[in-house]
């Protein structure tokens, strides 16, 4: 009796960590968090705009620290939460405005302007909580950060 009472206990215990764990995946979370990296390690920001053709979209990088520090500074603001239901990611429509930052190590976060979603390296897909993103400061940090090369 007294094994099963212990087993039983251990069970309960085991099922209020797993609770715990599933509850702080997904609670509300700062951009910063969920990018887990910090303005520094950040080398790059990488634009793209949506193709026509279907073909590769158009992209430009920009390796400069203020606008990284600007565009993280912005973002910084926005509140995120995981999504319950993750799209496999070929599915997901990245033939859209995107600006992904990628670290020392080339990993990306990717922004998805038109969905308000946030990609990370590993899949995990956010939602903003406070978006949609301020399409107007957007608008102005693309035309002031775009220099063609």
């Amino acid at each position: 009796m007294k094994i099963r009472g212990f087993l039983l206990t251990l069970l309960l215990i085991g099922g209020a960590f797993a609770m715990i764990q599933s509850m702080n995946e997904y609670s509300t979370k700062k951009f910063s968090e969920v990018l887990q990296v910090s303005e520094e390690h950040v080398v790059q920001l990488i634009f793209t705009k949506p193709s026509s053709t279907g073909l590769t979209p158009p992209a430009w990088v920009s390796s400069d620290k203020n606008q990284i520090a600007s565009l993280l500074e912005f973002l910084s603001s926005y509140e995120l939460q995981k999504k319950e239901s993750q799209e496999v990611l070929d599915e997901l429509n990245f033939n859209q405005f995107t600006i992904s930052l990628e670290d020392n190590e080339e990993n990306l976060v990717t922004i998805m302007v038109e969905d308000n979603l946030i990609v990370t390296q590993t899949g995990e897909q956010y939602k903003l909580l406070d978006g949609p993103l301020d399409t107007d400061w957007m608008i102005e940090f693309i035309l002031t950060s775009y220099s063609p090369s």
